[in-house]
């Protein structure tokens, strides 16, 4: 047992040191305060130093300034001695021709004089089917046949007046193909030809423009039997017509 008596000042011994305290919570921060009186302006500053710069490069050349009004024109000056005459030049060159002048009014017309043109003209037909191939076909119904240059005896137009003619012929197709050509001089000029579509009756037609010379002969011709199915009757004709354009 431990017995405790009172302390006497002085003679007890100290106690142990306690245990540090928790820290304590930090304080609300505080508020801005008013802002104080502006001071007064300060004194004015020393002029500083000038500066150390090199001089600058001389600018460009401006544009040209607009051109100035004309001036006032000077005063007439005196009239000039007139000189002594020239000698007279050396003849020029003839000039170039002129143009053509405008036609002039047209005259009164002169006495008529009948020019008569010369004419060769027929147009002839057949109601002959199947007419010979190698020879002439004779067309013998004359429809014009004037000037008789042709022959519906053999078949031939013969030519009277050397110059330019014109001639065609018209020919109908049934039962075979058909070929037929214009001869002039017996050297075949044009050929045509049919080829037959069966139940039908085709036409087919050639002309031509020939320079004819006097006995010159021109004709229609089927040149073989392999393709001679030129057909006519009473209501279908085939025919052959020339006449001259212009004699030379």
């Amino acid at each position: 047992y431990m017995i405790i008596g009172p302390l006497l000042p002085g003679v007890g011994r100290p106690g142990k040191s306690g245990l540090p305290g928790e820290p304590g919570k930090s304080g609300s921060p505080g508020h801005d305060g008013e802002p104080g009186p502006m001071g007064p302006s300060g004194p004015k500053g020393h002029t500083g130093a000038p500066g150390i710069g090199m001089p600058g490069k001389p600018g460009e050349n401006g544009a040209p300034g607009m051109p100035g009004h004309a001036g006032e024109p000077g005063a007439k000056g005196e009239r000039g001695v007139a000189g002594s005459p020239g000698t007279t030049g050396p003849k020029g060159e003839p000039g170039a021709k002129g143009h053509t002048g405008y036609p002039g009014a047209t005259g009164p017309m002169g006495p008529a004089i009948l020019v008569k043109s010369p004419v060769s003209a027929f147009t002839v037909a057949t109601v002959t089917p199947y007419p010979p191939s190698g020879t002439p076909i004779k067309f013998d119904q004359i429809v014009y046949n004037a000037e008789q240059h042709y022959d519906p005896e053999t078949g031939l137009f013969t030519c009277q007046i050397p110059g330019i003619y014109y001639f065609s012929y018209s020919m109908h197709v049934n039962g075979a193909n058909a070929l037929v050509a214009l001869y002039k001089n017996g050297d075949p000029v044009m050929f045509t030809y049919d080829e037959y579509n069966k139940g039908f009756v085709d036409q087919m037609s050639g002309s031509s423009v020939l320079q004819l010379n006097e006995q010159d002969t021109v004709y229609i011709q089927i040149p073989d039997d392999e393709a001679n199915g030129v057909f006519a009757a009473d209501n279908v004709h085939c025919s052959f017509s020339g006449f001259l354009i212009a004699s030379t």
